[in-house]
């Protein structure tokens, strides 16, 4: 077992440095959805995970705690898809070289 040769890693960093660059593009594009009560609240995200879209159906508006619910279930189920989009671009992008949990974390997905 010889020494990882460090030249070759360094490499490595910077192709995948180039890659996420790439990648953070694409998460901008990806758009993921979710909806609750059977699409009386829809809510869309970007891979990013900020929240692009909101749509309440009016009828259900006097009923407060059902429209908080629906949300949240909405808002997250939209969330949950768009980290699975999210990491999919990742493995794609970094072709099994990199874990995508670790470049999760390596992304600012708040900005």
């Amino acid at each position: 077992m010889g020494m990882p040769n460090f030249g070759d890693m360094m490499k490595q960093i910077q192709q995948a440095g180039e890659k996420m660059q790439d990648v953070q593009k694409q998460l901008e594009k990806i758009v993921a959805h979710g909806e609750a009560g059977g699409g009386m609240v829809k809510v869309s995200v970007s891979g990013k995970q900020k929240l692009l879209s909101i749509s309440i159906d009016p009828d259900i508006l006097d009923d407060v705690e059902m429209v908080q619910d629906l949300v949240l279930a909405a808002v997250n189920s939209a969330l949950d898809e768009s980290a699975r989009l999210a990491q999919e671009e990742i493995s794609k992008a970094a072709g099994g070289m990199i874990n995508p949990a670790d470049l999760l974390k390596n992304i600012n997905l708040g900005k």
